[in-house]
């Protein structure tokens, strides 16, 4: 094929050799035997030649050539034909351009010529055939689209839909008759704006009429009043109903039969409910309500009690073990997959049967099985379908909706918050799952014995690095769109489950039974604070100095919110008679004087009282207050009950059988403190309370941990694993939970065990577990703490 100005046409294509004689010999192909005997002089009497024995449709091209080489092709002449390898092709223009040296010539001959080759296609035939068959498809076309018009404008059931409302309109209001804006044919609505076209209104005629309100489908009004803030010329149908817009055939138009591979098909009731939540749906702002959408909302509600939050996103906010809900409801039903679905191929039935079972649907699934009734399933089915990001314009939006879009949503609460992302897995009270029920179970983080424990630090520290090998993500606000409020507050919500008996409620009289005091302190306190409480454990409570310097507020929010870092448990189970009875016991061993607690201290140093600290407390009780050889004393649980009066008494005065020496009155060397040193001093502490540490200090432990090994794989291997890796009860070895808990912690926790799990309370005999003595606890934890091999910052 060669391309010339008016277009493509075959030629033949043959070589002759040009060589500088004044009778140049010009040698072709045994094939091309045309040129046989031709001796041209120049160029032009090569084309005249050529031209007398096949016409005018000659062309003669000059190839500039590179390397050559000979081949004997015709024997019988004894002329050697030479070839070239083609460097390019060069149109020789003028008629009588003459041949300068050896050349090779190639002459293009239009067709008709192939009668003068051997073996050739019949082009002629050839096109002929062609144009027949473009004829006669062009002619099938034409008449597959007359047939559409037809089919279209006469045959379809719209005109028999149409002439049905003309007869039932008159029948139902004869004064009334036809609506004015009736108009019998096709009724388009283009809605650029929703990129789509809707004839809908062409079956629908009575749609809006007045008189149609008992009309029979497909000629009734439209129910409610949504039409007034939503009308038909703006919005069309299929935006909220689903459909075929363009068909005019029932079943083309609902799109439910497989066949038609609609992707969008019509929305059933209550699966309609859920095209409300493309514009107007606030998921955050549980108190906002559409109107017409029970189902709808409930499925909200719903959605948010079953934790969905915990894995999935919505709208920025979420877990990230399962996928982005935010535009789900957008997918269509060809991107679900109904291998595994028993019943109708339609996304709200997918979507059931993966809440019933999301393992057998999707194969592979690690979400949990929603144990629902049929109603409520229809209901979440609903919202998830809801759940869209239309590519639309915004002023469609409703304001709260847009702002949740963009990321600008309503704040929670504590409640709520866990409702949202934690009830799915820790239980919608907190409960947990058990290591018997599930493969790996769940803690109950709601258990009053869980809460008595930890510290704030140790469930915040917990919630923003979540757990390694296990299904606890972070929750730090960049990962999980939550704000730091929102977190603050969910902290706040579970504490105040574990919270006791508040300052309010101190008791006012000391006529507490001392006996039921003493009773209460041996079955509760005496296990680590020793019999009398003379120490053990932990330090001893009955003597003079301390007593005497602690008043009935400062025992009793230690008694009721505990110390967690440091092991001392809260005990919000004692009521306000348990805790006169408590106080009257410790008045029994010296009597715990009346205590004005407002005691005014000049305003500290804190630069002072931190180099005063670190000279002469840290070598006791720490680098950070966590406790070395002496208690804890940067605790914030301390810190918030211990009044003024309590700490500068203290470090002036020491405690009695204890290495506490008083800076005051015991020490003689320029390093005795005055009353400025310690007002420094406290104020460096007390800056502490507000500040949260870089890490979680693990604080002392006297254990021994070739003690604790063989005691740990006696008694506890058995449900934690012999590594500490967990089996049957919660993985120890791990590196969060090692970061996350101090020495307390762990020491609290065996002590007083779990309520209503698997972990007993080994600080106090019971049936089938014995009592652990407080020095078997302590090497316990040092073992446990040998596992720990990096400190993750908090």
């Amino acid at each position: 094929m060669v391309f010339r100005k008016k277009g493509f046409e075959n030629c033949l294509a043959f070589c002759v050799v040009c060589l500088p004689c004044n009778r140049s010999a010009v040698v072709c192909n045994d094939s091309l035997w045309l040129a046989q005997g031709l001796v041209p002089g120049d160029i032009a009497m090569v084309g005249a030649a050529v031209q007398s024995r096949l016409g005018n449709s000659v062309l003669f091209y000059r190839v500039r050539t590179g390397h050559k080489t000979y081949d004997r092709v015709n024997q019988d002449d004894g002329d050697c034909p030479v070839y070239f390898i083609v460097n390019r092709v060069d149109p020789v223009h003028g008629g009588r351009d003459s041949i300068q040296g050896s050349q090779l010539g190639i002459f293009l001959v239009a067709c008709p010529v192939a009668n003068c080759i051997e073996v050739h296609m019949d082009e002629i035939k050839y096109i002929q055939k062609l144009q027949w068959v473009v004829l006669i498809s062009s002619a099938l076309v034409i008449l597959a689209l007359a047939g559409s018009v037809v089919r279209e404008g006469v045959i379809k059931s719209w005109r028999d839909y149409q002439e049905e409302f003309i007869f039932i309109s008159e029948r139902i209001a004869d004064s009334v008759g036809i609506p004015a804006s009736f108009e019998k044919g096709i009724y388009q609505l283009e809605l650029d704006h929703f990129r789509r076209m809707d004839r809908c209104i062409s079956c629908h005629s009575g749609l809006e009429s007045a008189v149609m309100h008992h009309a029979p489908q497909p000629h009734t009004r439209h129910p409610g009043k949504l039409l007034e803030d939503h009308p038909p010329e703006k919005f069309g149908c299929t935006f909220c109903h689903g459909g075929q817009g363009r068909a005019l055939t029932k079943d083309e138009a609902f799109g439910l039969d497989p066949a038609f591979h609609w992707p969008q098909p019509l929305l059933s009731y209550p699966y309609i409910q859920a095209s409300c939540g493309k514009c107007h749906l606030s998921v955050y702002n549980t108190k906002a309500f559409i109107e017409g959408t029970e189902v709808f909302m409930t499925g909200r509600d719903i959605f948010a009690r079953e934790g969905c939050l915990g894995c999935h996103k919505v709208r920025g906010a979420g877990g990230l073990i399962g996928p982005d809900l935010t535009e789900q409801g957008e997918k269509t039903k060809h991107e679900y997959s109904f291998r595994n679905i028993s019943g109708e191929q339609t996304v709200s039935n997918w979507l059931k049967e993966h809440f019933k079972d999301p393992e057998m649907v999707s194969p592979g699934s690690q979400m949990l099985k929603i144990d629902l009734p049929g109603v409520e399933l229809d209901a979440l089915a609903t919202f998830v379908m809801g759940l869209a990001r239309p590519d639309i314009p915004l002023d469609f939006f409703s304001i709260e909706t847009l702002n949740e879009l963009k990321g600008k949503r309503e704040m929670l609460d504590g409640s709520k918050v866990y409702s949202f992302t934690c009830s799915a897995c820790h239980g919608k009270e907190g409960e947990g799952k058990d290591y018997a029920i599930y493969e790996m179970g769940v803690p109950a983080i709601m258990n009053l014995d869980f809460l008595r424990v930890a510290s704030e630090d140790f469930i915040r520290f917990t919630m923003m690095k979540g757990r390694s090998m296990r299904q606890m993500g972070s929750w730090e606000p960049g990962i999980s769109g939550w704000h730091a409020e929102e977190l603050d507050e969910l902290i706040s919500y579970l504490k105040d489950h574990g919270s006791g008996v508040s300052s309010a409620e101190t008791p006012v009289s000391l006529q507490g039974d001392k006996g039921r005091g003493r009773n209460l302190f041996n079955k509760n306190c005496m296990t680590c604070h020793g019999e009398d409480g003379s120490g053990g454990m932990a330090i001893g409570l009955n003597k003079k100095d301390f007593l005497q310097k602690a008043d009935r507020y400062f025992i009793i929010k230690t008694i009721t919110t505990g110390r967690k870092n440091s092991g001392m448990p809260g005990w919000p189970v004692f009521d306000k008679k348990d805790l006169s009875d408590i106080i009257a016991y410790f008045n029994s061993w010296y009597r715990i004087p009346d205590i004005d607690r407002t005691f005014l201290l000049p305003e500290g140093d804190l630069k002072e009282g931190e180099i005063r600290y670190h000279y002469l407390c840290s070598r006791c009780h720490g680098d950070f207050g966590e406790g070395e050889t002496g208690p804890a004393i940067l605790d914030h649980d301390f810190l918030k009950a211990a009044p003024d009066r309590y700490l500068f008494e203290t470090i002036s005065g020491g405690r009695s059988h204890t290495a506490m020496f008083g800076w005051s009155t015991e020490v003689v060397n320029e390093e005795r403190l005055g009353k400025r040193d310690i007002t420094d001093l406290i104020a460096f502490m007390r800056s502490r309370q507000s500040e949260r540490p870089d890490y979680i200090r693990s604080g002392s432990n006297p254990g021994d941990m070739g003690i604790g090994k063989a005691l740990f794989g006696h008694y506890c291997a058995e449900c934690h694993g012999k590594e500490g890796e967990g089996f049957k009860a919660p993985a120890l070895n791990n590196q969060e939970f090692l970061s996350a808990a101090s020495n307390g912690y762990i020491k609290a926790t065996i002590t007083i065990g779990r309520d209503h799990t698997g972990m007993p309370s080994w600080g106090y005999p019971g049936e089938a577990y014995p009592e652990l003595s407080g020095k078997d606890r302590q090497d316990i934890s040092a073992f446990i703490r040998s596992w720990q091999r990096i400190r993750i910052k908090f």
